[in-house]
């Protein structure tokens, strides 16, 4: 299935689904796919099973990868978008993949060791807009929700938007048609107690830094796709590329938390560096006050 694009600033609201977007890991668990070619370590096999079935999205609206690319994966949790693009060149490629969070990096460094040839560099930082240390919520049973922007103060309204998105996901017949007559008024309050695993969380301190540095200390001369997933921190990492780094990225894949705050500022930062922008958002997304915003050099 397809979703209607919208040109970045238009106003235009997408009308069909994408994918299933945000779905909630216990129940998503029951319903895990083996993952195609390679098989990563993970902390949740649910989360890698989730994950590989999203990969797709970031190759639409122009997004290509080309044997010998460079691509940052910038929150790359334990590796799965990395792994996709590594498949999709037959190992012909240069990925540096960013991820914070200590347990998380400790399996993508070894998901690098094992599985990509050398050809995966994982870096223990995030990104941010200068160099700093912060406070990093991590949620064991559900490692894809971590984030600076996540705490015990405002967990509770991050739960009820993940329910929404996970409730309209199923209305939308995420998990089969039997589920998708289920009421809303049904499911909210199901899937709120499934998901209070949320408030489970552990803190660390983590560094951030600017990419700016990182392109110069790890001498990356063009950047050929960069995505970026870091969950409501997005702003930051754009604001760390310096005016005389933006020329050597090509194409970007950002999605968007507090879409309707953080949209049009995120596209404005593209489309002021020279590139064509296209948003695309389905109805379990808006749920959930996500989406996705693509930027490719004309």
């Amino acid at each position: 299935m397809s979703a209607d694009v919208a040109p970045c600033g238009s106003g235009a609201r997408p009308k069909r689904r994408v994918r299933a977007g945000l779905l909630a890991p216990t129940l998503v668990h029951p319903f895990v796919m083996a993952m195609r070619a390679i098989e990563l370590h993970s902390i949740n096999r649910w989360e890698a099973s989730f994950l590989r079935e999203e990969v797709g999205g970031y190759f639409t609206h122009g997004i290509e990868c080309t044997p010998g690319a460079t691509v940052l994966d910038v929150g790359a949790n334990i590796g799965v978008f990395s792994a996709a693009v590594y498949e999709r060149l037959d190992g012909d490629v240069r990925i540096y993949a960013f991820e914070p969070m200590p347990p998380l990096h400790a399996t993508l460094e070894r998901n690098a060791r094992e599985f990509f040839n050398g050809r995966l560099t994982a870096l223990p930082y995030g990104l941010a807009s200068r160099d700093d240390e912060l406070d990093f919520s991590y949620i064991p049973a559900a490692t894809i929700f971590s984030s600076s922007s996540r705490d015990q103060g405002n967990i509770e309204d991050e739960r009820r938007r993940v329910t929404a998105s996970v409730v309209e996901g199923i209305r939308q017949g995420g998990l089969g048609p039997v589920l998708r007559r289920v009421p809303a008024r049904v499911l909210t309050p199901l899937i709120g107690r499934k998901l209070r695993v949320l408030r489970r969380l552990e803190t660390h301190r983590v560094k951030v830094r600017p990419l700016s540095s990182v392109l110069d200390e790890q001498g990356i001369d063009h950047i050929d796709l960069l995505k970026v997933d870091v969950e409501g921190a997005e702003l930051e990492v754009l604001r760390g590329i310096e005016e005389r780094h933006w020329p050597l990225v090509r194409q970007a894949v950002v999605e968007v938390e507090g879409w309707q705050q953080n949209r049009d500022t995120v596209c404005e930062v593209l489309l002021t560096h020279g590139f064509k922008v296209s948003t695309e958002q389905n109805s379990v997304q808006r749920a959930g006050d996500i989406g996705m915003v693509f930027a490719v050099r004309p």
